[in-house]
């Protein structure tokens, strides 16, 4: 579902920001390019949104927002309007990822222009995804492939004794223990922890580990703790 994000009022006595993006889904990461190089047509397909595409330049004035699903996880999707004004350089510069759109059939070197935008406002590098559009389809599934890689973050499950992993999954940095993933979901479980089963693909599944056990991706993991009554709805 898209939303169109509202400006705030402008006012000589006010000093909220002109954008607000409140952070949804396991991350976030932005749609960035200049005008008509294919922004609003990837965040549709990415997301399945509705944002308005048109030939004329500068049709986005407002960020664009969708939910991208992937592998059991959601992951919102930003497209920042081409004026870059200070306030959407913010939120280039504070999200989790970038996919950097060129179109080759421009006349323009965009990827000079858009890339001394980066250097200019010291946009770290490492963070941006690369896409050539309009003369190449871009496909789409390879794309949320790299997008999740490029996150850095494993997947794990949960689940309650004799039943079937809970949906969706947790995303986690890489070498995150049980006792990450047992702060993620309450504080109680950490404080009341008894053991955790691991299970996976391995030979091992089944296994009854600790606090410390470093998990991995699909890893499916049962808490078993001795929690207060208050607390017995989140028991597993």
């Amino acid at each position: 579902i898209i939303k169109k994000l509202k400006s705030e009022k402008s006012g000589k006595t006010s000093s909220k920001p002109k954008f607000s993006i409140r952070k949804q889904g396991v991350a976030q990461v932005c749609i960035v390019g200049l005008t008509n190089s294919g922004k609003s047509a990837l965040l549709n397909k990415l997301t399945n949104a509705n944002a308005e595409i048109a030939e004329h330049p500068y049709t986005t004035k407002e960020p664009e927002v969708g939910m991208m699903e992937y592998g059991d996880v959601q992951i919102q999707l930003v497209e920042i309007p081409s004026t870059f004004e200070p306030e959407l350089i913010s939120i280039i510069y504070t999200c989790d990822e970038i996919i950097a759109l060129v179109d080759e059939t421009s006349e323009e070197d965009q990827w000079r222009i858009l890339n001394g935008i980066f250097l200019r406002n010291k946009i770290n590098q490492d963070k941006i995804i690369w896409v050539w559009t309009k003369k190449n389809d871009v496909g789409i599934e390879d794309l949320k492939q790299k997008i999740w890689n490029g996150l850095k973050l494993i997947r794990v499950y949960t689940k309650s004794p004799g039943k079937e992993k809970d949906l969706p999954a947790v995303a986690l940095k890489p070498e995150s223990t049980v006792e990450d993933l047992a702060k993620e979901i309450h504080k109680d479980f950490l404080n009341d922890f008894k053991f955790a089963r691991i299970f996976n693909d391995t030979k091992f599944s089944g296994q009854k580990v600790g606090l410390d056990y470093k998990l991995r991706d699909f890893d499916v993991v049962e808490i078993h703790a001795t929690l207060k009554p208050r607390l017995s709805r989140l028991l597993f």
